[in-house]
């Protein structure tokens, strides 16, 4: 009897095929996923390289770093200090950004008053050199990662001074760096909230905004002389993070020069899990953002830590291990610590 030739596979070969093709896609999977991220993590130390040079040529030609924010009218014959540009609007020149430069009005704000409307185009304007892809939110209602330091300084727009490297409406130069500018953090990166405002309390995105007492530490040139009030100040944040409603306004708009929006504090290490939320206002009633005064941390998607520029333009990897001490020794610009490379 002639046999005939079998056609086909058998259910269980076919199971078989199946099994070993989801095992390769399993194992292939997470590293597909690390090397896009890998991708986005160079993209986004890229950016801060290409601020950390900006930093230098702004330098070279003004004579000292950019100030922190500035201030303009607001309206006619009336000089405000808040929602007026910042740093990343003052170095676009030194970042191949000319155009957006020359279409902004510096003698009005940016985000108050009749000002507002003078600048409205470049205001809503997303430029690629604030955004870091590996933050898949930005672009959406907020445009900004990347964020100058005010060191351990609380209540920016209160002080007149910084022990970082950015204060309001003053700029410091090389010279005030006596740290030395491989020892002084200038920028770092976080992710942007999840909505302008909501019930929402997404890790490492979102923060509490309320009116309410706050500690001694709130509103001071150096908030690491009063650690007790800073954790009593946290730990208030902490259970505000899960029981108030959140504004999601982190990283709002990259002109603007102000705590959240452009610049944070080297004081709580980078994605803190002790510390979940992204920022944290307690002297503002219902209805306020949670920018120009509070808590603003550091945080990012990279696995392990967060990219930060120093001051000579070099960008280093922050582990989210670093211990408190280092992180605010960092900050600080003129501190007078002695810190070794491998403590970070």
């Amino acid at each position: 009897m002639n046999r005939v030739a079998r056609k086909g596979f058998t259910l269980i070969e076919l199971l078989v095929v199946i099994a070993i093709i989801a095992v390769l896609i399993a194992l292939l999977l997470p590293a597909v996923q690390a090397a896009r991220e890998a991708a986005r993590r160079a993209q986004c130390t890229n950016n801060l390289k290409q601020i950390g040079l900006a930093l230098h040529n702004y330098h070279t030609g003004i004579g000292s770093f950019p100030m922190g924010s500035t201030t303009a009218y607001s309206d006619p014959g009336v000089q405000a200090s808040w929602g007026t540009w910042g740093a990343l609007a003052l170095m676009l020149p030194y970042l191949e950004q000319k155009p957006a430069y020359d279409a902004i009005n510096f003698n009005w704000t940016a985000w108050q008053g009749s000002g507002a409307a003078t600048n409205t185009t470049i205001f809503t304007t997303r430029l690629a050199a604030y955004v870091c892809p590996s933050d898949g939110l930005t672009g959406q209602d907020n445009l900004n990662n990347y964020f100058g330091s005010t060191g351990t300084t609380v209540g920016y727009m209160n002080n007149d001074d910084s022990t970082g490297f950015y204060a309001h409406g003053r700029t410091y130069s090389v010279a005030n760096l006596t740290d030395g500018t491989s020892n002084t953090i200038a920028y770092s990166e976080a992710l942007v909230s999840t909505t302008f405002g909501g019930k929402t309390s997404t890790k490492w995105r979102d923060g509490p905004s309320v009116g309410g007492s706050v500690g001694a530490s709130y509103y001071t040139l150096d908030a690491t002389t009063n650690v007790p009030a800073l954790t009593s100040d946290w730990q208030n944040c902490n259970n505000l993070f899960v029981t108030t409603t959140n504004y999601g306004m982190r990283g709002y708009r990259w002109g603007l020069g102000g705590e959240g929006e452009s610049l944070f504090q080297t004081l709580i290490p980078p994605n803190s899990t002790l510390y979940p939320w992204n920022s944290c206002r307690l002297d503002c009633g219902g209805g306020c953002g949670s920018l120009q005064s509070g808590y603003f941390n550091v945080t990012s998607n990279h696995p392990g830590g967060v990219n930060a520029a120093m001051a000579d333009g070099s960008v280093r990897f922050m582990k989210n291990s670093i211990s408190m001490p280092i992180w605010w020794a960092l900050g600080t610009k003129a501190g007078g610590e002695v810190l070794s490379s491998d403590s970070y």
